[in-house]
């Protein structure tokens, strides 16, 4: 149980960096998803037999097309999976954000706004925890 209005605060920066960091890492993988769906677009119009170059780790590996196509599509499959799965965690951490805000009465402060003027809302007798 949190006791003081500081461990409460550092909670919940806690929680806002884990959001971020999952948001950031859906930006990431929502990118590598739309390069390799550009890819298989320019891929798909060019000849089977042509020759195609894939990055495999630190190797520059040559192929033909009609070779690194299925490759391709599976890792967009797999990045798929991915971005779906982190947006799955996504909602779980503003849900679990959203339940304590409630259970600790935590406002964002605006600009401009101070400790006093929260009173001025009419929270009688309420407290809670104002996060800037």
């Amino acid at each position: 149980m949190l006791e003081t209005e500081q461990q409460i605060i550092e909670v919940y920066r806690r929680l806002l960096d884990e959001r971020e960091a999952i948001a950031g890492m859906i930006l990431e993988r929502q990118g590598d998803l739309d390069e390799h769906v550009l890819v298989l677009k320019t891929l798909r119009g060019c000849d089977r037999d042509k020759k195609a170059w894939r990055l495999v780790g630190d190797v520059l590996v040559e192929r033909d097309v009609k070779s690194v196509i299925p490759e391709i599509e599976k890792n967009r499959d797999s990045l798929k999976g991915v971005v779906e799965n982190a947006k799955q965690q996504l909602e779980a951490k503003a849900k679990e954000m959203r339940e304590f805000e409630k259970k600790y009465n935590i406002r964002i402060k605006e600009k401009g706004e101070t400790q006093g003027s929260e009173k001025k809302e009419g929270s009688k007798g309420q407290q809670g925890v104002l996060v800037k």
